[in-house]
């Protein structure tokens, strides 16, 4: 489903997909079967390489296990062997069409969970460019309140709104700001609406399907500050609830081969973006444009 994938819901489901596979590969992964997701996919991209769908959901499904691997395992080996074939799968997809928006999607997305927002900034902007949603806009809103830029927060969010994103992912990122601010019973008013009348809003941090629904405010945060992917951005609103944040804990040669990584992904979007330049997409470091 192109231009609708927001960072708090399970973004694997490609309503507009016919392929049968990507579609079993949604319900295995709705399961918590991972792993019967990866085998079925890897099946399909051998029969149909040029699939787009089937490439974006088994990078999808890669990131996935990358993340258990390291959040739940420990094991930063396993960790990189899927964070690589996630990566390649988003690139590859893009090398068969450069237009589509998901595997920019995606791809900031794990610069978040990685702790690189300015990356991810860029990332969500290149969606945008792509596939000028509203759910484009709340995304970048999302991000702005990591940052600590609250008004840009409110001006994209509202944007967004007026797009037509789905008010719930609005109502998210007024949360978090609410709760950045200090405003903790605010953001417990705007989690009990989601909770109540959008619940699938929080049972997602950064694309990971939490493993129990949170029922109050404070399990929510709790999930958050311990999530390497949530909780060093929301380090003082966290303290605020005396949460203790869990930041991600590498190995400097983990560390040196994420960057490798990086560095490979840069110059296959470069080589490929070259060739595209009325996409205007942005690949090297760039100032974030203000509102």
């Amino acid at each position: 489903m192109r231009g609708v994938a927001s960072l708090v819901v399970l973004a694997l489901a490609l309503l507009s997909c016919t392929n049968a596979t990507v579609q079993h590969a949604e319900r295995l992964v709705s399961n918590g079967d991972l792993e019967g997701a990866r085998v079925a996919l890897e099946a399909e991209r051998q029969r149909e390489p040029e699939d787009v769908d089937v490439r974006v959901a088994l990078g999808e499904v890669y990131y996935k296990l990358a993340r258990n691997e390291l959040d739940s395992l420990g094991d930063e080996t396993a960790y990189l062997v899927y964070l690589e074939r996630s990566v390649d799968e988003f690139v590859s997809a893009l090398e068969i069409d450069p237009k589509d928006d998901r595997p920019h999607f995606y791809l900031a997305v794990m610069d978040a969970y990685r702790g690189d927002l300015p990356q991810a900034m860029r990332g969500f902007q290149n969606t945008r460019r792509l596939a000028p949603t509203g759910i484009a806009y709340t995304n970048i809103a999302e991000i702005y309140v990591y940052m600590g830029h609250r008004g840009k927060s409110r001006y994209f969010n509202a944007l967004g709104l007026r797009k037509g994103a789905p008010k719930s992912a609005v109502i998210f990122n007024e949360m978090l700001l609410k709760w950045k601010e200090g405003d903790v019973d605010g953001a417990r008013t705007r989690f009990r609406t989601l909770k109540n009348q959008h619940p699938e809003m929080v049972r997602n941090i950064n694309v990971a399907r939490l493993p129990t629904a949170p029922e109050e405010f404070e399990d929510f945060a709790g999930y958050c500050c311990r999530s390497p992917a949530c909780g060093p951005y929301m380090r003082d609103a966290c303290h605020d609830l005396s949460l203790e944040v869990h930041d991600r804990e590498l190995s400097k040669e983990t560390i040196l081969q994420e960057l490798r990584i990086e560095m490979e992904k840069t110059r296959r979007l470069n080589e490929l973006y070259e060739q595209r330049k009325e996409l205007k997409i942005e690949i090297e470091p760039t100032e974030a444009p203000a509102p």
